[in-house]
């Protein structure tokens, strides 16, 4: 673990500045509630041609609140950084919940997966997304170098079984509705 504070006590006294402590939290925050997601499924909900992106997502968010929030959360209970460490003046509202993995990071990648695998394009700006995600959590001194990797593996695995059930269930659906009974 020590490793890790030396991490994140690099972004903060090397990294750290006026303009990425007024954007990080900005980042941080569409992660909250899943706010950059939510505009995603719902551009791709209102337009016929993306509704199984959509689908796809709303699948990859179940799944990854699931793992994360309701499994993998409770299950290893880390303590956050700066509890640890009570040095740092967070610059943010301290978080509720455990470390470990990150939930931002995790849907971030998990729905970045998703948006790849449908479309190469906003996949890539999708997971831009998810890196300056992955970095805010890291910046913000909220997660654990190694909470932010798991949460992006642990996403991209959630992200690739999301879109193989919504996969499964459309062909089973359209062997279903092609059967003539």
């Amino acid at each position: 673990m020590e490793w890790e504070f030396h991490v994140l006590n690099f972004f903060q006294q090397y990294v750290r500045n006026s303009f990425l402590d007024a954007v990080m939290p900005i980042v941080s925050f569409l992660g909250r509630y899943g706010i950059a997601i939510i505009i995603v499924f719902l551009v791709a909900l209102i337009s016929k041609k993306h509704k199984r992106l959509a689908l796809r997502l709303v699948v990859s968010t179940a799944l990854s609140a699931l793992c994360c929030n309701l499994i993998l959360k409770p299950i290893v209970n880390r303590m956050r950084p700066y509890e640890l460490n009570t040095t740092i003046a967070l610059i943010v509202k301290p978080e509720t919940d455990s470390s470990f993995p990150s939930g931002h990071t995790f849907f971030a990648f998990s729905s970045a997966t998703v948006c790849f695998m449908y479309n190469k394009k906003l996949g890539l700006v999708m997971y831009a997304y998810a890196l300056m995600m992955a970095f805010s959590r890291l910046y913000l001194y909220v997660h654990f170098p190694t909470d932010v990797f798991f949460g992006a593996l642990f996403g991209i695995i959630v992200g690739v079984i999301a879109i193989k059930m919504e996969q499964f269930a459309f062909s089973e659906h359209k062997k279903l509705s092609n059967k003539s009974y």
